[in-house]
């Protein structure tokens, strides 16, 4: 976990960097929370784990894995996707792209879409694995793709997004804002919603376009930056928004996080929060894990803080996912906690592996499957 920030950050401008190296020189991370004794009141059960390839290594990609009809699909950073069944954890097929993997994989019955670092993305079919066609877009792929029926909709790092023919690649419509010069190392992804798409920018706004033509419908700043230095002015929406019920959920990096009106991107309730991860949201409150690794749960309704778990503070956690009454995340010590979701406590904890877990955990079906930093796949239920 050495430095996290200096994984995260990127730049167009070396000099930028250079200029403000004292910061950078100097390691202020602070050493992982003990892990707190507690009584468990559940038992996690392993029903199985596979390697699957390298996985995002020192990169920290956050290749979450994507699942359709009964497989799991996860990709690695030297070029590597793997189907397993999801059942037995058996290995379907594993394929070579012969391209270091940035972002993915997306996956529908059809096809298995991924994105790389020379801006290239690859739709493979999911049967076998082999390559139905290759696109191109402007820049380097972080978000993950995301992908329906008909569309391919891809996030690229110059804050373009590209609509692309799900059946051969073809470019439907693009979409751009202007991103700042210094950014997080990572984007949120487009999230579908019935014939619109929600995306966060490096910029703070929050936009919702038609998913028909990439037309604006309203776009809205989650937060404004403040302060001296570039550093300081970072704003990034990292976490992929969440649309849910009559309710869109956004939170920044060093900004707030904030429920907004779907049809005119009003601003209904904000607190302010510091997260690049993720959230979680059920019937009662929104989930989310900050950049300090504190675990924040709100009243989804109207903002109000419910419960905050600081005990995980500095294990650099992933984001949050709900299986049943639980809300499970990873850190960076391959460890998954589970807390109650009442009020924050402590229910389970089972180390998946020695590597970190950065991707939230996907659940399926009353499993969740996570994938370690170096490639281990692992499936348990309750």
């Amino acid at each position: 976990m050495k430095c996290m920030i200096r994984k995260l950050i990127i730049t167009a401008l070396t000099a930028s960097l250079c200029a403000c190296g004292s910061f950078f020189d100097k390691d202020n991370t602070l050493p992982p929370t003990p892990l707190a004794h507690f009584q468990p009141e559940v038992t996690p059960h392993a029903l199985w784990d596979r390697s699957t390839g390298w996985g995002s290594g020192d990169d920290f990609y956050t290749y979450v894995p994507a699942i359709a009809d009964n497989t799991i699909y996860t990709a690695s950073k030297n070029g590597y996707v793997t189907a397993t069944n999801k059942t037995t954890g058996k290995t379907v097929w594993r394929v070579n792209t012969h391209t270091p993997i940035s972002a993915g994989p997306a996956a529908t019955h059809q096809f298995v879409i991924i994105g790389t670092r020379a801006g290239d993305v690859l739709a493979l079919q999911t049967m076998n694995g082999i390559t139905a066609w290759k696109a191109h877009v402007p820049s380097e792929i972080l978000a993950a793709p995301v992908v329906n029926q008909n569309i391919a909709l891809i996030k690229t790092i110059d804050g373009k997004l590209s609509a692309l023919s799900v059946y051969d690649g073809h470019l439907l419509w693009q979409y751009q804002q202007t991103e700042p010069t210094l950014i997080l190392r990572g984007a949120s992804a487009p999230v579908i919603s019935n014939s619109s798409v929600v995306m966060g920018f490096a910029n703070g706004n929050l936009v919702k376009l038609s998913l028909h033509n990439g037309n604006l419908i309203w776009s809205q700043p989650i937060a404004v930056p403040d302060g001296i230095f570039a550093i300081q002015r970072m704003i990034d929406i990292d976490a992929t928004p969440v649309v849910f019920g009559n309710r869109i959920y956004a939170v920044t990096y060093q900004g707030q996080i904030a429920a907004l009106e779907p049809s005119s991107g009003r601003i209904i309730w904000t607190h302010g929060l510091s997260s690049y991860t993720g959230m979680a949201i059920d019937g009662a409150h929104v989930y989310v894990t900050d950049a300090k690794g504190d675990v924040w749960a709100f009243n989804k309704n109207n903002g109000t803080l419910a419960w905050k778990q600081p005990q995980l503070e500095a294990r650099v956690l992933s984001g949050p996912a709900l299986l049943g009454n639980y809300l499970v995340v990873g850190d960076a010590e391959g460890y998954l906690h589970w807390l109650n979701t009442n009020d924050g406590r402590f229910a389970a904890r089972t180390r998946v592996a020695l590597s970190g877990i950065y991707a939230a955990p996907v659940v399926d079906n009353n499993t969740i499957y996570v994938v370690t930093q170096e490639g281990q796949l692992a499936a348990y239920t309750l």
